[in-house]
Formats: C-alpha cells, structure tokens, sequence
C-alpha cells in the first residue's frame, strides 16, 4: 500500500542525512551516509550541496572530507532543512492547486488544510537535537 503523505525523496534524504550529522556530532562522508540511509552518493551529493548552499551545513573536500553542521543541532529546525530543500511551503489546501474548488465543497473537508498546518507545525518545533537519541 502507498503512503498517503508523499514527502519528496530528496527532502526525506537531507533530513535523514542531517540527523545523520547530529548523531554522529562530526565530519560524516556522503559514504557513510549512503550506506546508513541506502541512498546514492551521487543524490546525497546533490542534497548535501543544497543544504550548504543554505547555509545548514560545511562541507570538507579531500580524503578525509565530508559534512558536518554549519550550526549547533539545537539551532537547526526540521523545517529550516525541509524548506531548504522544498523552498518555502505554500498552505494551499487544494491537491490539484487551484484557487477554487471545482466543487461547492472540497471533496476532503478540512482535513488538508489540518494536516498542512499539523506538519508544518511539527517540522518547525523539531530541531535536529531532538531528534537524536539521548545515548548519542
């Protein structure tokens, strides 16, 4: 059965990779990150240079390179990496973008504009710390 809640594979990446960075508090490889999310290195590396260029994360070249945090895991929102990614997520409550519904009432209610704000809401009260288990 399919997810009823799509999230782009790219955007489910950067934030698992991130998370990545947060547990391991260090430098990680795109290799490392590949092999722990399952990913190519080839889509990580183009992840990885969107969060850099939004400022979320360094990046290291050479032997030894790799990612790490631009700033503490405390100060980086799950939305911060999500709209990195997405750019900034528009409330439209209709799943064929229009204006108006083509009916006298949407076909689901109040139920996408709920799940909109619901997920919104979550991903901004979420930081990379909060995510990362205690024994970490």
């Amino acid at each position: 059965m399919r997810n009823v809640i799509q999230i782009s594979e790219a955007a489910s990446l950067a934030l698992h990779g991130m998370g990545i960075l947060a547990m391991c508090g260090g430098r990680v490889s795109v290799q490392e990150i590949a092999e722990k999310t399952g990913a190519s290195e080839a889509h990580l590396s183009k992840v990885f240079q969107r969060l850099s260029r939004a400022g979320l994360v360094n990046s290291m070249r050479g032997p030894k390179g790799g990612f790490a945090l631009a700033r503490p895991a405390e100060e980086i929102t799950l939305l911060e990496i999500f709209t990195a990614i997405e750019g900034d997520p528009r409330p439209e409550a209709c799943l064929l973008s229009k204006g108006r519904c083509i009916f006298n009432d949407c076909l689901f209610g109040d139920l996408i504009p709920e799940i909109n704000r619901r997920f919104l809401d979550h991903l901004s009260q979420k930081t990379l710390a909060t995510i990362v288990p205690p024994d970490k």
